[in-house]
C-alpha cells in the first residue's frame, strides 16, 4: 500500500536561478523507511521540508493515505497532516521534563491517557532515565532518543528525521543509528530521513532516493543503489568502484588486465563497460583453477585497518590503466608487486 506519493514536485528559491527540487516524482510504501541522499545543496532538505508542509512547491501534486494535501496553491497546513518532524538539533524545550517534552504533541485528550501514551512511547524508545530530569541532564543519545519519542506520541502516518545522527560521535553514531531502526520498525511507522552519510542510508533504509542539483538520479533498494548504480555521479557517492573499459569475445570480456570469464550475447568487438565494487575483487595464485586470472602491478596502498586499499594498473597502447582492490591486512605486497586476481560480481553499465 503507498502511503505516500509525489508527482512533478518542482520548487524555486527567488534568490537562485535553478530549481532546488526538479520534477520529483515516487511512491513510498506503508512501513518502509527512505533516505534522502545527496550532496549539500541538492535539494534533500528542501524536500523533506515540503513534505512536513513548511515549503510550498510550486508545482507539483501530494498525495497520503491517497488523499491530496498538495496540488498547485492549494495545500493542507503542517499542523494537520498527521506527520512527525525530528530536527537535526532535536529541539527539545530546556524549561521542560522528558515526560513533558515528549507529551507535548498530545492534545485533546485525559490526563490518564496522556500518562499512557508518555510511558508506552518512553517504553518503545528504551529510555529508562528519571523521567522528571531535562535535555541538559541527558548525553546527546538519550537527547536524541527523546525527540524521537516526542515526535512518535501522536501516532504519525509518516516520520521525518533530518540528518538524525550528524549531532553524535561515530561510536554512538553506530548504535544510534541501529536503535532507531529497530524503534521505527517495531512502531510500523513509515519514516523518510535525510543524510549526507551513505553508511546511514545503506544501514537503516529499505529505499534510497539519491538526489543531485535537485533531480532524482535514482530510487531504488540499498543493494540497487551500490550494485547497479544508474549513473556514474551514484557509483561514486557510495564509495570506490571500477569501472572497466573492455571488448567482448567469444569466451567473456578483454580487458587491460587480463580476459574476465563469461557466456553472453553481445557482438564480437562490441565496447562494453564493466562496474565492480573493489570488495568483489578476490586475489588468486598465479596458477589458479578456476581459469584465467586477471593481473596488475601495485602502485599505490593505504593500510586502513579491516583492509588494505590497493591501487593495480596496467600497461596498454593507449596509458595506463588503474583499479582498485580491497584486500585483508597483513597481506605481503609493495609497490611494485604484482598481484593476480578474479572478479566475482560485476554488472555491466553505460557510464
Amino acid at each position: 500500500m503507498n502511503i505516500l506519493e509525489l508527482e512533478n514536485i518542482s520548487k524555486k528559491y527567488k534568490s537562485n536561478n535553478y530549481l532546488a527540487v526538479n520534477d520529483v516524482s515516487f511512491r513510498l510504501e506503508k512501513g518502509d523507511i527512505l533516505a534522502l541522499v545527496g550532496e549539500s545543496g541538492s535539494g534533500k532538505t528542501t524536500l523533506l521540508r515540503m513534505i512536513a508542509g513548511l515549503e510550498q512547491p510550486d508545482s507539483g501534486i501530494m498525495r497520503l493515505k491517497g488523499e491530496e494535501i498538495l496540488n498547485g496553491n492549494k495545500a493542507v497546513p503542517a499542523n494537520q497532516r498527521h506527520i512527525g518532524l525530528v530536527f537535526q538539533d532535536y529541539a527539545l524545550f530546556p524549561h521542560m521534563t522528558i515526560a513533558e517534552n515528549v507529551g507535548f504533541g498530545l492534545k485533546g485528550i485525559s490526563k490518564e491517557e496522556k500518562k499512557h501514551i508518555i510511558r508506552e512511547t518512553i517504553s518503545l524508545t528504551g529510555l529508562t532515565e528519571d523521567l522528571g530530569k531535562y535535555p541538559h541532564q541527558l548525553s546527546g543519545g538519550q537527547q536524541q532518543r527523546v525527540a524521537l519519542a516526542r515526535a512518535l506520541a501522536p501516532r504519525p502516518d509518516i516520520l521525518l528525521l533530518d540528518e538524525p545522527f550528524s549531532n553524535l560521535d561515530t561510536i554512538l553514531r553506530d548504535q544510534v543509528r541501529e536503535e532507531v531502526q529497530q524503534i521505527i520498525k517495531k512502531t510500523g511507522i513509515t519514516a523518510i530521513l535525510v543524510t549526507h552519510d551513505t553508511k546511514d542510508a545503506l544501514c537503516t533504509a529499505d529505499k534510497i532516493a539519491v538526489l543531485s542539483k535537485g533531480q532524482l538520479l535514482q530510487y531504488d533498494s540499498p543493494e540497487n543503489i551500490y550494485e547497479a548504480p544508474f549513473s556514474e555521479y551514484v557509483a561514486h557517492l557510495f564509495g570506490k568502484f571500477n569501472s572497466l573499459n573492455s571488448k567482448t569475445v567469444a569466451n567473456g570480456f578483454q580487458t587491460d588486465f587480463g580476459l574476465i570469464p563469461a557466456h553472453h550475447n553481445h557482438l564480437a568487438d562490441q565496447q562494453v563497460c564493466i562496474f565492480c565494487r573493489p570488495e568483489y575483487i578476490e586475489t588468486v595464485s598465479e596458477i589458479s583453477p578456476v581459469g584465467p586470472v586477471l593481473k596488475g602491478s601495485v602502485v599505490k596502498l593505504w593500510y586502513l585497518g579491516d583492509f588494505l586499499r590497493v591501487i593495480i594498473a596496467s600497461e596498454n597502447d593507449k596509458g595506463t590503466s588503474e583499479m582498485v582492490i580491497h584486500i585483508p591486512p597483513g597481506t605481503d605486497i609493495k609497490v611494485g608487486s604484482t598481484i593476480y586476481f578474479k572478479i566475482r560480481k560485476y554488472k555491466l553499465v553505460d557510464f
